[in-house]
């Protein structure tokens, strides 16, 4: 069907002021926060511009555009705050956009139950700052939180600062409401537990609209802790942070938040060698205040005994206090028309889970694995808890012509390395269409299966299509 004809039912069913097809507005929508949308799939609808954009304000108002979408066979691409990393919001030529910015209500908060319950345009700071007045926190603290949507840390199941004692953000949802592709809403009663099959909350949580478009979530929230301590360590090797965080899993000491990176940016890269230089780990530790001056003693115990060296009290509490500026400088780079960056076409940062067993082979093999597309490792680190590792491949002639496409090439390599040592290829930022053509490893069989859930939920095949794969 013809855009203006998408646009024209999509203003009848929804009212003109609730629609936008001005092309200036439209090439906003970029559904990624640096360079710019892709994929090696083959896409039955391709990345472009699309034919209008829909700004509901309800629940109602998303099953009225599923309709008009059933009826042209127009595809739909929920949309958040836009600051996903792999493309997941991205839109489709000819699609309809679903900007749930709108629909930004926080509906109700309870201190008894330690829950809100929000619309998905909701942004994470806004609501950690409503909570406050509530005496309760966000246990999703990512850099982005400022900027980020509810909606959109539930579709890639995020990760942030606190994970090592909130986990992820969909260990926080505790119910939802979701429109699905034939129009029908599924509501998950907001428990943390119930026994009566499977848990459908987890078909929608890091499904990137796929399978749904998700219209309400209710989050679980925590009391604000009694007493935060932070504290900052200098180690002189990667190996040695690795095996103090190791030590403090093996007790139960749960920091709220592990942040540990190696940094050889400033060293001589070196292909097929790992780069050893001291290794930079910020711990947090929150709660009533005796559990936290017990952690913080027993930690600090523990990362001495692995030759650590105790940071100014200065350094720790101001990258706390520093841990969202870079949400800022992404706004302001935004307003600068700033989107991509050059640095994307010599350098990549997976973030992947592996077993930690399989830490130092992975760091190992990838060393050497990788330098015949001339990548080496700069930076390995830790977010949250061991399992989840973060690594810096950066390209060794970075004006060579052929060094994006060798990055791209060797950083699948690294990604199917971390799948064959029984890890994830990612644990933060979703599949989105960047990393889609890696699905079929990922899951094997199981993506097959995947694609009947979808063909049952969204049996026109219209939410999101190539995101996840699918």
């Amino acid at each position: 069907m013809a855009l203006e004809a998408v646009a024209d039912r999509l203003s009848a069913a929804l009212g003109p002021h609730k629609v936008i097809t001005d092309p200036n507005r439209l090439a906003g929508y970029r559904g990624i926060a640096w360079g710019a949308a892709a994929s090696r799939n083959d896409l039955a609808w391709p990345v472009g511009p699309p034919a209008a954009v829909a700004v509901p304000a309800s629940t109602d108002d998303v099953v009225a555009v599923i309709g008009v979408a059933r009826e042209t066979r127009t595809p739909v691409v929920p949309y958040g705050a836009g600051t996903g990393v792999h493309a997941g919001a991205a839109p489709l030529q000819g699609s309809i956009v679903v900007d749930v910015g709108a629909m930004n209500q926080v509906m109700a908060i309870s201190r008894t139950d330690r829950s809100a319950r929000v619309q998905p345009g909701v942004l994470l700071g806004a609501l950690d700052r409503i909570s406050a007045e509530h005496g309760l926190m966000m246990g999703h603290d990512p850099w982005s939180q400022p900027i980020a949507s509810v909606g959109g840390a539930v579709s890639t199941n995020g990760v942030g600062y606190l994970a090592g004692k909130y986990g992820s953000m969909g260990e926080q949802v505790l119910g939802l409401e979701v429109v699905l592709g034939t129009g029908q809403i599924v509501r998950v009663r907001a428990l943390p537990k119930t026994s009566t099959g499977p848990q459908m909350r987890h078909f929608f949580i890091g499904a990137e609209g796929v399978l749904g478009v998700i219209t309400e979530v209710t989050l679980r929230l925590y009391p604000i802790p009694e007493r935060r301590s932070v504290a900052g360590y200098w180690f002189p090797r990667f190996e040695d942070g690795l095996a103090a965080v190791l030590d403090m899993v093996a007790i139960q000491l749960r920091p709220s938040m592990i942040d540990y990176e190696e940094d050889s940016s400033r060293e001589q890269a070196v292909l097929g060698l790992l780069v050893d230089v001291p290794s930079a780990m910020y711990l947090a530790f929150e709660g009533f205040r005796e559990e936290v001056a017990a952690q913080t003693v027993r930690a600090d115990a523990i990362c001495r005994a692995h030759l650590a060296t105790p940071m100014s009290r200065e350094a720790p509490r101001k990258f706390w206090d520093t841990r969202h500026e870079a949400s800022d400088r992404w706004v302001e780079q935004r307003k600068r028309g700033e989107v991509a960056s050059a640095q994307w076409t010599t350098a990549s940062l997976p973030n992947v889970s592996l077993p930690v067993s399989a830490i130092q082979e992975f760091r190992e093999r990838a060393a050497r694995e990788l330098a015949p597309y001339r990548l080496a490792i700069q930076a390995s680190g830790l977010w949250g808890m061991p399992e989840l590792f973060s690594v810096r491949f950066v390209h060794v002639a970075p004006g060579d012509p052929q060094a994006a496409d060798e990055l791209d090439a060797g950083t699948d390599a690294g990604l199917r390395l971390v799948q064959e040592l029984g890890g994830s290829m990612e644990y933060c930022h979703g599949v989105g269409l960047t990393l889609a053509h890696l699905m079929p490893n990922e899951w094997g069989v199981g993506l097959e299966a995947l694609r009947r859930v979808k063909g049952a939920l969204d049996p026109d095949h219209i939410l999101n299509p190539g995101k996840l794969g699918l």
